[in-house]
């Protein structure tokens, strides 16, 4: 029986390891980690996309690309142009920004979205964050595609949880 126990623990002590272990990208400047249960997949538009594993994925599957914009711009225009494309996408369908608030980290000045909207008749939650660096506009955007919407228990919580510490990796060089 002793011997069982240890099997156990061991098999969810090596399962525990085996989600744990992260996935480091360097590309062009920035850095981003992940764990090992998401794969980098090629997006059009985005420098960096990683898709969360469907097995793991607890009644959505979770995104996130980060983007850099082409031309030099102003954040306020970036903002502007995006809440036009928002508002008025053929992919997702009903886009509504729930909230947008601004922040600053360091001498960075920032914007969030929080949006909703439909898309493949999914529910669809978007966690947009877009600043300034260098005159370009640096965005991230986290989404999650609520396969089975009976699990959704708070608007955006489920995403920013499980998106957050990879957002807080991501590194500009």
């Amino acid at each position: 029986m002793r011997l069982i126990s240890i099997w156990i623990a061991f098999l969810f002590f090596s399962s525990t390891v085996i989600s744990q272990e992260l996935i480091t990208v360097d590309r062009d400047g920035f850095s981003i980690e992940f764990p090992s249960n998401w794969e980098e997949k090629e997006m059009p538009g985005n420098l960096i996309y990683i898709i969360e594993s469907a097995k793991e994925s607890e009644g959505f599957i979770t995104t996130l690309g980060l983007q850099i914009t082409k031309d030099e711009q102003t954040l306020a225009v970036f903002c502007e142009q995006y809440e036009k494309e928002l508002l008025n996408n053929t992919t997702y369908k009903d886009c509504k920004i729930k909230l947008k608030k601004e922040f600053q980290s360091g001498d960075k000045k920032g914007i969030y979205y929080f949006c909703t909207a439909t898309m493949a008749h999914l529910p669809t939650e978007l966690i947009c964050t877009a600043f300034e660096h260098d005159g370009k506009i640096i965005m991230t955007t986290a989404t999650a595609y609520w396969r089975d919407p009976s699990k959704k228990t708070k608007d955006f919580m489920q995403l920013f949880n499980k998106t957050q510490k990879i957002l807080s990796s991501i590194k500009v060089e």
